[in-house]
């Protein structure tokens, strides 16, 4: 492994372990139940597994609407665990949720992730019978996220991906700490990016035309929903996305906290610590764009 890997991973490593030191103090809703780690496809493989979160009280839960939850990690780690919090509080809303993990960098590659994840969908939408769904991510799960919405309508890349689609709509996607395309550094770390996106695109060339967002984009795309803080270390991401998408007239809309607004509003903090004030709101103004929508 090169010194870039290894200052790669490390700095992964701390993020995911800072993230278990925010979630220690948090308590399971007793009104909420979880079915966790189902599987979505015939392996003995936990990361290609899913969560099924629903309220406990609901008698009809299979009438709800749906949303699927990719989470993030910088493409290389992460886990549907650290989500289900976040799915708590959705399906406290009157929604089923469901959080799904996928494999990783550096053993999977781009291509690899948006296969697992779009299985995930496609076994999950049959499973509970829907024809409808909203699909939200964080972070780099935001991103396969655009990826999968984007090749929804586009054949081209259905087959550089080697995927199809089930024949059920996406709604709306939620959006939460976007970088809005692979890069997950910044600009001037051109080294760091440059093998990010060799370890994505490590033995799957052919879909390196099928990877920039906006170049790929059709009128077909969910209207979209982009949540950040002023402290995110993708604020400036997201908002120069949001404005493109004013541009070029897409349906969306967008939520930013300002700084210090509940302590320091750290990346994604709303999926990661959904029992804030300042979350709450936040995940709630999304679910009000979802029902305008729907």
């Amino acid at each position: 492994m090169s010194l870039i890997n290894k200052i790669i991973f490390k700095i992964y490593d701390n993020q995911l372990k800072d993230i278990d030191k925010k979630q220690e103090n948090m308590t399971w809703d007793k009104d909420v139940m979880i079915e966790e780690n189902l599987p979505y496809k015939e392996e003995n493989d936990p990361l290609l597994t899913y969560d099924y979160i629903y309220e406990k009280c609901e008698s009809k839960k299979e009438n709800l609407p749906l949303i699927i939850n990719i989470h993030g990690g910088a493409f290389s780690g992460g886990d549907k665990q650290v989500n289900k919090y976040y799915g708590a509080f959705l399906a406290k809303q009157k929604y089923q949720v469901t959080t799904i993990n996928y494999h990783y960098l550096p053993e999977a590659n781009l291509k690899k992730q948006v296969q697992d994840t779009l299985q995930a969908i496609t076994y999950i939408t049959q499973k509970y019978k829907k024809d409808e769904f909203f699909l939200t991510g964080d972070s780099s799960g935001s991103d396969l996220v655009l990826l999968i919405s984007l090749l929804w309508n586009n054949e081209d890349m259905q087959k550089a991906y080697e995927v199809s689609v089930p024949k059920v709509k996406i709604k709306a996607l939620g959006l939460t700490g976007t970088q809005a395309s692979i890069n997950m550094f910044p600009t001037t770390m051109r080294a760091f990016n440059k093998e990010n996106r060799r370890m994505l695109l490590n033995n799957c060339e052919e879909i390196e035309s099928y990877i920039d967002i906006k170049k790929l984009w059709n009128k077909d795309m969910p209207p979209i929903y982009i949540m950040s803080a002023e402290e995110d270390v993708n604020y400036m991401n997201c908002k120069e996305f949001d404005s493109w998408l004013t541009t070029i007239n897409h349906p969306h809309e967008s939520y930013y906290c300002k700084k210090k607004e509940e302590g320091k509003l750290y990346h994604c903090f709303n999926v990661v610590r959904p029992d804030l004030n300042c979350s709450k709101k936040m995940n709630k103004a999304m679910l009000e764009y979802f029902k305008e929508v729907n």
